[in-house]
Formats: C-alpha cells, structure tokens, sequence
C-alpha cells in the first residue's frame, strides 16, 4: 500500500480529533486516585516493622561463621523443632 501526504495528514487529523473527544471527556469527570493494598503486601510490611524481634547480633554472628565457614547445623536439634512445631 503506497502512503502519500494526504493519507496520512488524513491519519493524523483522525487520531487528532479523538485525543480532543477523549481530553473533553477527562475534563467533564473528577478523577480520583485510589490505591489498593493486597492482603500479600500488607503481611510483608507487618514483617518489616517486626525488626524489633530479631536479634540482629545474632543474625550478624552467623553470618560470620558462614562466611569463614565455621557455621555448623544441628540437624538434630532442626528436626526436633521441626516436629514440636509441625512444620513437616
């Protein structure tokens, strides 16, 4: 399909006159803005601002031990609480 000038000065003006309807109907209504928090990012934030349970000397000294390899894992002792709590 050839496009010459007038066709697409035809195309503009077309797309041209429903940016004019569209804008006149925006102006006619109040738009509001509504946000809507999932019940998924609401949980995530109550564990953000649950910093004050964790021991973060804690956190920092495993850390550590993983990083120069020292860290050792009971498994004994995961099981056990594993099966006290029901995890599994």
């Amino acid at each position: 399909m050839k496009i010459n000038s007038i066709m697409a000065n035809n195309m503009i003006n077309a797309y041209s006159k429903q940016k004019q309807y569209v804008k006149a109907d925006i102006g006619n209504k109040q738009l509001k803005d509504k946000v809507e928090i999932s019940e998924d990012a609401k949980y995530l934030s109550k564990i953000n601002n649950d910093n004050e349970n964790i021991n973060l000397d804690k956190v920092n000294e495993i850390k550590q031990k993983i990083k120069e390899g020292t860290y050792k894992v009971d498994a004994g002792s995961i099981a056990k609480g594993m099966l006290k709590n029901r995890i599994c």
